[in-house]
C-alpha cells in the first residue's frame, strides 16, 4: 500500500482545509520553521490510530483541535483522512477488491470521536488490522520523527525484533495468533463457568422439580378457575344484557325527558328574564320606599324630640300651676271685687262663644267636606299610581320588546353580513379547492416522473454496478497476472542474477583459469607481465550450440571450454609462469596466432551432414578455433546410432551423442551420466535464455500494466459515472420524498378545502334557517309590539284623565283650605277677643 493523499481540517495549524497528493516516487515536505511539517507527520501518526498524545507532541488530545489564531476563532471538530492506493493487495481480505480505502479519524471538543473506512465507521482494532504487517502503522519504522533515529538505532532486542517481524509482514499473524490464544483462553475461563454454573444447577434441579409439581398443580388449579370464571361469566353475561337493555331503555327516555325539560327550560329562562327585568322594577320601587320610610324615621325622631321638649314644659307648667294656686289663694279676694266686671266680660264671653260655636260649625263643614275631597283625591291618587305602575310595567315590556326586536334586527343584519361571508368563502373555497386538485393533480404527475426516473436511474445503475463488478474482477485478474508475473519475474532475476554472479566470478572454472581472468579483469597490479598482453578470453565465450546440444559440446570439449584464448603464445607462456610462481592451479591457453587448420583427407561416405559445427553458432573471427576442435565432430541422437556411424566410418571423425557419449576416432567410447560434465554451456546458455525470458515478461508485465492502468482508467471512469448516477439517484430519491410529501400537503390540503367547504355549505344553511326564523320571529314581535303600543297609549290616556281630575280635586281642595283658613282666622279673633276679655276680668 502507498499514501496518496492527505486531508487535514482543523487539525492543529489547519484551520482550513488543506489537501497533500503524494506522487508515484519520493515526496519531499519543504518549508521554513513553524510551518506545519511535523503536523503532517502528526496528522499521518494519529489517523493511523495513535492514542498516545506524547507522540503528537500535546498535553491532551483536545491539543490537536485548531485553537485559534489572530483573526481566526478556535474550531470545535478536528479530522483527518488518508487516502491509500492498494495495488499489490496487502490489504485485509475484506478490503483487497478496493483499489483506493481512504481512513478518516474525526474528534470533537466535546470528547466524541469516530474512526471511519471509506466513510463506514469502524473501530480502531480495523484502523490496525490495516496496517498490520504492511511495514506502515504507528509504531513501525516507516515513522521517523525527530529524534526518533538514536532510539531506533539503540532499540532493544524486543524493539529490533519489532522491527523485523514487521518488516517481514508477520505481526498481523501474530497479532491474529495473539487474539486466537486470548478468546481460547477466554473460552476455556468460560467453560470452567460453564461447569460451575452446570454444579450449580445440579443442585437445584431437586428443588425445581418439586416447583415443577407445585407448579403443575397451580396450572391446574389456574385452568380450573378459568373455567369457573367462564361459566360465571357466561351466566353474568345474560343479566348484564338485560341490564344493558333496560338501562337502554332508560337512556332512551332520558333522552325523551331532556327534550322537553330542554324546551321548559328555554321557557323558564324566558319567564326568569321576565322576573329579572320586574325585580329590577320592584328593587327601584323599594328603594324609593326605603327612601321614604327614612324621611318618615327622620319625622318619626324630629316629633319624638318635639314631645319630649312639650313634657318638659308641661312639667314646668305643673311647678308653676302650684305657684300660681298658692298665688290665687291671695287674689281670690281680689277676684271678688272684680266679679262683676267678670260677669260682665262673660256675658261679652257668651256672645264671642256663640260667634265661635258658629265659626266652628262653619269650620266643621268645610272640613267635612274637605275630607271628602280628600278620600276622592286619595281614590284618584291610588288610581293614578295603579295606573302609572301599569303603564310602566306596559312601557317595559313595550321596552323588553322593543329591545327583542332590536335584538333579532340586528342578528338578523348580523345573519345577511355573515351570509355574505360565508357566501365569499365559498366562493374562495371552490376556488382554492381547484387550485388544490390542479396542483395535487401536478403534484402527483411529478411523483410519477421521479419513480419512473428512479426506477430507470435503479437499471442504469445496476448495469453500471454489473459493469464496474466485471472490470473489477478483470482488474483483479489482471493484478493477480501482474503479481504471477511479477513473482516470476523475481524468480527469474533472482536466477540470473545468480548466474550472472556466477559467470562474472568464474564459479564454473578451475583455480588456475580464475586466477588469470581476475587478473586481467582486476588489473591489480601495474607491472604484471600478463597485463595488457593479449588475454582475449575463454574458449567457452566464443562458440554457442543450440539448444539440446550443450552437453554434446561440452562432452567433446571437455576441459577445453574453459581454456584461455591468447594471443600469441608468449602471452600464454607469461600466464603459466604467474600461475607458478603464485600458486594459482593450472589451466589450458589457446594461442590464436598459432592455431593451424587441421585438414584430414575423409572418405566420401562421411557423415558431413551430422557435423557438430552446423550446431553451433561461432564468434566472428574464432572461425579457425572451432574448426580446429570440432571440424571432425559429428553428432548423433543415441549411443546406437553411434556404434553404427563408427563401424562404417570412424577413421578420422569424432561420434558424440546429444547425451554426451562419445566414441573417437580410435574406437573408444566414453559415456555415462551427466553429473561429471561442468555444465558452463548449459548455465551459459540457461543464462541467455533467462535473459531473453525476463526480456519478454519485462513487454508481458508492460503490456499487462497497460492494460491494467486501461482497466483502472475504464474502472475510474465507471466509479465516476456510478457516482454520479448514485447521486441523481439520491438527488432524485430527495426530490421524491419532497414530492411525496408535497402531494401528501396537497392531498391534505385537499381534505382541509374540502372539507371548508362543507363546513362553510353547512354554516350558510344553518344561517339561511336562522334568519328564516329570525324573520318568523321579527313579524311575531312586531305584532305583539303594536300591540303594546295601543295598550300604553290607552295607559297613557287613562294616566292624563286620571291627571287632570287630581288636578281639578286638588284646585277644589285649595279652596277649600282657603276657605278654612279665614274662618280659623275667625275663629283666633274671636278667641282672642275671649282672651283680652279673660284678661280683662283678670
Amino acid at each position: 500500500m502507498k499514501l496518496k493523499k492527505l486531508e487535514l481540517t482543523g487539525f492543529k495549524s489547519f484551520s482550513e482545509k488543506s489537501s497533500i497528493e503524494f506522487p508515484a516516487g519520493v515526496s519531499a515536505v519543504v518549508g521554513p520553521n513553524g510551518c506545519g511539517k511535523s503536523n503532517i507527520v502528526d496528522a499521518l501518526r494519529w489517523v493511523m490510530g495513535e492514542q498516545s498524545i506524547k507522540q503528537l507532541r500535546g498535553k491532551t488530545m483536545e491539543d490537536v483541535i485548531f485553537s485559534g489564531s489572530n483573526g481566526k476563532p478556535p474550531l470545535n471538530m478536528a479530522e483527518v483522512r488518508l487516502t491509500l492506493l492498494n495495488d499489490n493487495g496487502t490489504a485485509p481480505e475484506e478490503l483487497k477488491d478496493f483499489t483506493e480505502i481512504m481512513l478518516t479519524r474525526r474528534l470533537y471538543r466535546s470528547g466524541e470521536s469516530g474512526y471511519f473506512i471509506n466513510k463506514q465507521p469502524c473501530r480502531l482494532k480495523d484502523i490496525h488490522n490495516i496496517f498490520l504487517g504492511s511495514g506502515l502503522g504507528t509504531k513501525s519504522y516507516s515513522i521517523i520523527q525527530q529524534g526518533n533515529i538514536g532510539a531506533i538505532t539503540e532499540a532493544g532486542p524486543e524493539e529490533r525484533r519489532f522491527f523485523i517481524e514487521e518488516a517481514a509482514g508477520v505481526t498481523r499473524y501474530k497479532n491474529r495468533k495473539k487474539e486466537a490464544l486470548s478468546k481460547v483462553q477466554t473460552t476455556r475461563q468460560n467453560l470452567l463457568r460453564i461447569n460451575d454454573i452446570i454444579d450449580e444447577v445440579r443442585k437445584q434441579v431437586a428443588g425445581l422439580k418439586h416447583q415443577v409439581k407445585k407448579a403443575e398443580i397451580y396450572n391446574n388449579y389456574q385452568k380450573s378457575v378459568r373455567e369457573l370464571d367462564i361459566l360465571i361469566s357466561l351466566a353474568n353475561f345474560d343479566d348484564y344484557s338485560h341490564q344493558i337493555s333496560q338501562t337502554e331503555a332508560l337512556l332512551k327516555d332520558f333522552n325523551d325527558t331532556d327534550i322537553e325539560h330542554t324546551s321548559k327550560i328555554k321557557k323558564l329562562d324566558a319567564a326568569v328574564e321576565d322576573i329579572k327585568f320586574q325585580l329590577s322594577q320592584k328593587e327601584q320601587e323599594i328603594s324609593e320606599q326605603k327612601s321614604q320610610k327614612f324621611e318618615m324615621q327622620r319625622n318619626t325622631d324630629r316629633i319624638e324630640n318635639d314631645l319630649k321638649h312639650l313634657r318638659r314644659e308641661m312639667e314646668n307648667l305643673s311647678s308653676e300651676a302650684t305657684r300660681l294656686e298658692a298665688a290665687s289663694k291671695e287674689i281670690e279676694e281680689k277676684n271678688k271685687n272684680i266679679i262683676a266686671e267678670i260677669t260682665q266680660v262673660e256675658t261679652q264671653n257668651a256672645k264671642l262663644k256663640g260667634n265661635i260655636t258658629d265659626v266652628e260649625s262653619g269650620l266643621e263643614q268645610e272640613r267635612s267636606a274637605s275630607q271628602k275631597i280628600r278620600n276622592q283625591l286619595s281614590e284618584l291618587t291610588k288610581k293614578l299610581e295603579n295606573y302609572k305602575t301599569h303603564l310602566m310595567e306596559l312601557v317595559a315590556k313595550e321596552a323588553r320588546y322593543k329591545n327583542i326586536y332590536q335584538n333579532a334586527a340586528s342578528n338578523k343584519e348580523n345573519i345577511t353580513r355573515r351570509l355574505k361571508i360565508i357566501d365569499e368563502e365559498e366562493v374562495k373555497a371552490k376556488k382554492k379547492l381547484k387550485e388544490v386538485q390542479k396542483y395535487s393533480i401536478k403534484a402527483k404527475e411529478h411523483l410519477k416522473k421521479l419513480k419512473l426516473e428512479i426506477d430507470d436511474l435503479n437499471e442504469r445503475i445496476e448495469i453500471k454496478q454489473k459493469e464496474l463488478e466485471h472490470k473489477n474482477k478483470e482488474l483483479g485478474k489482471k493484478v493477480k497476472i501482474v503479481q504471477i508475473i511479477e513473482l516470476e519475474k523475481n524468480t527469474l532475476k533472482s536466477k540470473f542474477n545468480a548466474l550472472k554472479k556466477m559467470a562474472d566470478n568464474f564459479e564454473w572454472y578451475k583455480d588456475g583459469v580464475k586466477a588469470i581472468m581476475k587478473k586481467y579483469l582486476n588489473r591489480e597490479t601495474t607491472n604484471s607481465s600478463i597485463e595488457n598482453k593479449g588475454i582475449i578470453g575463454l574458449m567457452a565465450d566464443i562458440i554457442e550450440p543450440e539448444a539440446s546440444f550443450e552437453t554434446a559440446v561440452e562432452a567433446v570439449l571437455g576441459e577445453s571450454l574453459q581454456y584461455i584464448m591468447v594471443k600469441d603464445q608468449k602471452t600464454g607462456l607469461d600466464a603459466i609462469n604467474y600461475l607458478q610462481s603464485n600458486g594459482g592451479g593450472r589451466s589450458g591457453f589457446i594461442p590464436v596466432s598459432s592455431i593451424k587448420n587441421i585438414e584430414h583427407n575423409l572418405p566420401e561416405n562421411s557423415n558431413t551432414q551430422k557435423s557438430l559445427l552446423q550446431h553451433i553458432s561461432v564468434k566472428p573471427g574464432f572461425e579457425k578455433i572451432a574448426e580446429a576442435f570440432l571440424k571432425n565432430v559429428i553428432v548423433t541422437t543415441n549411443i546406437e546410432e553411434a556404434v553404427k556411424i563408427s563401424k562404417n566410418n570412424a577413421k578420422w571423425q569424432t561420434i558424440v551423442t546429444k547425451n554426451g557419449d562419445i566414441i573417437s576416432p580410435q574406437g573408444i567410447m566414453i559415456g555415462g551420466s551427466k553429473g561429471n560434465l561442468s555444465g558452463i554451456l548449459a548455465k551459459k546458455q540457461e543464462l541467455k535464455e533467462l535473459e531473453e525470458q525476463i526480456k519478454k515478461i519485462n513487454k508481458k508485465i508492460e503490456s499487462t500494466s497497460l492494460n491494467k492502468k486501461e482497466l483502472e482508467s475504464e474502472v475510474r471512469l465507471i466509479e465516476s459515472d456510478l457516482q454520479k448516477l448514485i447521486e441523481n439517484k439520491n438527488k432524485s430519491i430527495q426530490n421524491k420524498s419532497e414530492a411525496e410529501k408535497r402531494l401528501y400537503k396537497a392531498n391534505e390540503d385537499e381534505k382541509y378545502a374540502q372539507r371548508h367547504l362543507e363546513i362553510t355549505s353547512l354554516e350558510q344553511e344553518h344561517l339561511m334557517g336562522e334568519d328564516i326564523d329570525i324573520n318568523e320571529e321579527m313579524v311575531r314581535h312586531n305584532k305583539e309590539l303594536a300591540e303594546i303600543t295601543n295598550e300604553v297609549e290607552t295607559a297613557q290616556h287613562k294616566v292624563t284623565e286620571t291627571s287632570e281630575r287630581i288636578s281639578s280635586a286638588s284646585d277644589e281642595m285649595e279652596n277649600f283650605n282657603q276657605r278654612m283658613m279665614d274662618l280659623k282666622l275667625k275663629l283666633t279673633a274671636l278667641n282672642a277677643g275671649i282672651e283680652n276679655n279673660d284678661n280683662t276680668l283678670k
